[in-house]
């Protein structure tokens, strides 16, 4: 397992607006294949195609969501199967901070690439994330990862 912390990046938006994002018909990927998507009550388990370090793979999530703190993930099936991470956000007025901090395990990856394939991919979703509240005038500007 890989110990990886992601933080840095904020939205220009207050916390009860990010969870109206995550919670809409916007709240969606691009970069990634929905397949299924089962919900119980504050549990999310979604099946999608995702490219990993160029190579396409089925990636079944458990994320469990605990607003307004953040949520759980834990990878069920694909090349991440075993890894569980927790993304929160910190409300700072107008804006909310993001975190993700998780062990990763990638199979066939070393300590390295599976870092910089984590990393690699939370850049992703942030930034699609971010052009979608764009869109949507939801987001004014966006606060570069320092």
């Amino acid at each position: 397992m890989v110990y990886v912390i992601d933080e840095g990046s904020v939205f220009d938006m207050p916390i009860d607006k990010i969870w109206e994002y995550l919670r809409s018909e916007e709240h969606r990927h691009p970069s990634v294949k929905m397949i299924g998507r089962e919900m119980a009550g504050n549990t999310v388990i979604l099946t999608s195609e995702r490219s990993i370090m160029g190579k396409t793979s089925r990636v079944k999530i458990r994320s469990m969501l605990y607003p307004p703190f953040g949520m759980v993930q834990e990878y069920l099936e694909g090349p991440l199967t075993g890894s569980r991470a927790f993304q929160f956000y910190v409300p700072k007025g107008d804006e909310t901070g993001v975190t993700v901090v998780g062990d990763f395990v990638i199979e066939g990856l070393d300590e390295r690439a599976t870092r910089e394939a984590v990393l690699t991919q939370a850049q992703i979703v942030f930034d699609e994330d971010n052009a979608n509240m764009k869109d949507k005038d939801l987001v004014r500007t966006l606060h570069p990862r320092s």
